[in-house]
């Protein structure tokens, strides 16, 4: 299931139709885990970079209101930059929220919270240690940035969920972009029936670079249900051909069945490195 939905600005949320979320899973009563794209305090220079603040709030908003227990918001973060982090994107506030926590998921005692889940079958990832606090939750929330990326092409919902991982840097060992691919497909597999839905934020993207890259009006939301499906849409919203981002075409060479319209394609800058 795939939504794409015209959003004019961060204020305009509160206006959007409840069917966005056909497909949300049922939390009544459950523990929600919530992923945003939250991994560097924004600067004046980069504030676009990471999920916008009002979205992930959407989102938890949304679980509370559907009767879910608890809400964890987690990301793994750089060490030491947590409450930078926090403060310069307002997400701290998310903490007046009833049974909500926003937990920093490496810092301090949380470095040794990690349990490792394996493939039968890789391409190059055997497995990955994810973070307690993901895997202790009923349900899990993909909120990710629509965004470039140097190594990958595409930063997207599975890219995403490298965030609860430990020690993420071992997804591209040595700047190794192939094995990047290969592993992030790995982690779809290893993810695609962990991950219950996804809102990527894509009203504000960031084209040239993940990180200190230009912000891209695109005015769009994305909900869907499947991780691939929703980074295969994203890619064609900026402008990329999904079937030359290999973690893409790892997955699935199905690129016809994602349907975008051509009124909301844009053409992002592309990374220095993309070919």
């Amino acid at each position: 299931m795939l939504k794409i939905v015209r959003v004019s600005s961060y204020d305009s949320l509160s206006e959007l139709s409840p069917d966005v979320w056909e497909g949300f899973p049922d939390v009544s009563g459950l523990s929600v885990f919530v992923k945003p794209n939250l991994v560097w305090p924004a600067c004046y220079w980069d504030g676009w970079a990471t999920t916008r603040v009002e979205v992930t709030e959407m989102v938890v908003k949304h679980a509370l209101e559907q009767g879910a227990k608890r809400v964890v918001v987690g990301d793994c973060g750089f060490k030491d930059q947590w409450q930078a982090t926090m403060e310069s994107t307002d997400y701290d506030e998310l903490m007046e929220l009833p049974n909500v926590e926003i937990i920093p998921l490496q810092d301090g005692p949380n470095f040794h919270k990690f349990t490792l889940k394996r493939l039968e079958k890789y391409r190059s990832l055997y497995g990955v240690k994810f973070s307690d606090y993901l895997l202790e939750c009923d349900i899990i929330i993909n909120v990710p940035k629509m965004k470039v990326h140097n190594m990958a092409g595409v930063t997207g919902a599975i890219k995403n969920m490298m965030g609860t991982m430990a020690q993420k840097g071992s997804m591209h060992p040595k700047g190794s972009v192939p094995i990047l691919h290969k592993r992030l497909a790995d982690l779809y597999d290893l993810t695609k029936n962990m991950v219950n839905f996804i809102v990527m934020d894509g009203i504000q993207g960031t084209e040239f670079s993940e990180q200190c890259g230009f912000p891209r009006d695109s005015n769009v939301l994305l909900f869907g249900t499947d991780q691939w499906e929703v980074d295969v849409a994203a890619a064609k919203l900026m402008g990329f051909n999904p079937a030359k981002v290999r973690y893409l075409r790892y997955i699935s060479n199905d690129f016809d069945s994602v349907k975008v319209p051509k009124r909301l394609r844009q053409d992002y800058e592309k990374p220095l490195s993309w070919k």
